[in-house]
């Protein structure tokens, strides 16, 4: 069965557009339900403003829109190997200053203990550690940007979450196999709901920078494979360098499709 995905172009009000696309999928309360402890997983593996991090008015909008239901909620991140500590990326969004004015909890995974996991469905990627905050929430949401990547060919929703695993973990993937291995990483956990923003995206380079295009559009799904492959479309349209084949067939949406991800 097919995932839906849900596509807006912006209203110029990204909260407003935040709600419409949940709304679109049923409602907060098909994601989230009240005292419900919620983890917002952003990108934010760079000092660098959107779209090489997630934008924070669409941080503040879940946030918002969470605490309708529920008031557990944190965001957390680890951000990219080169961007250390990850107090830097936080400090540099602006992260950091929103999580004191919205009054939530920001976790630096890297400050926290870490778990094994392993999955015998995995070729490559057969062990993985991933942050062991993942126990303390009962829902979790990503919000991705859209973007190309210099090493991994797209950095969307089924990359998002290799900032729930440390370092060490994340270079070993770098050194072998890296789209095939960001496929098989999302055996090991499960978003609620994704939203993507593309309002603004690289069509080249990345993560940390590129040629930026203006889509003006954001897409919401409960798929990650869904949610990239559309994705993946919209940047074929804007000539995005590396994508020159069918946007199913690209490495890590295919293992993660074959895999039985949606």
């Amino acid at each position: 069965m097919t995932v839906p995905v849900e596509t807006i172009t912006t209203s110029g009000e990204v909260s407003r557009d935040v709600e419409e696309l949940v709304r679109r999928l049923g409602g907060i309360t098909r994601f989230v339900q009240r005292g419900e402890r919620v983890l917002i997983k952003p990108a934010c593996n760079s000092p660098y403003a959107f779209p090489a991090t997630t934008d924070l008015g669409v941080i503040a909008a879940m946030v918002e829109l969470v605490r309708t239901v529920t008031d557990s909620v944190a965001v957390g991140d680890s951000s990219g190997f080169i961007h250390k500590p990850t107090r830097v990326a936080f400090d540099g969004t602006g992260l950091t200053e929103l999580a004191t004015r919205m009054s939530f909890s920001l976790i630096d995974f890297d400050a926290h203990d870490w778990q094994t996991h392993a999955d015998s469905r995995a070729a490559r990627l057969t062990e993985v550690r991933l942050t062991a905050r993942l126990a303390d929430f009962d829902r979790l949401i990503f919000l991705p940007t859209m973007r190309t990547h210099a090493w991994a060919r797209i950095t969307m929703a089924l990359k998002v979450g290799m900032g729930l695993a440390p370092v060490p973990d994340r270079k070993r993937m770098h050194r072998t196999a890296l789209e095939e291995m960001l496929g098989e990483l999302n055996l090991y956990f499960k978003p609620d709901l994704v939203i993507l923003d593309g309002r603004k995206c690289f069509i080249n380079g990345g993560p940390d920078s590129g040629d930026e295009r203006a889509p003006g559009v954001l897409l919401a799904s409960t798929g990650r494979v869904a949610i990239d492959t559309e994705a993946v479309r919209i940047l074929k349209r804007l000539g995005a360098y590396g994508l020159d084949m069918p946007a199913e067939d690209v490495p890590m949406i295919r293992v993660a499709r074959d895999l039985g991800i949606d």
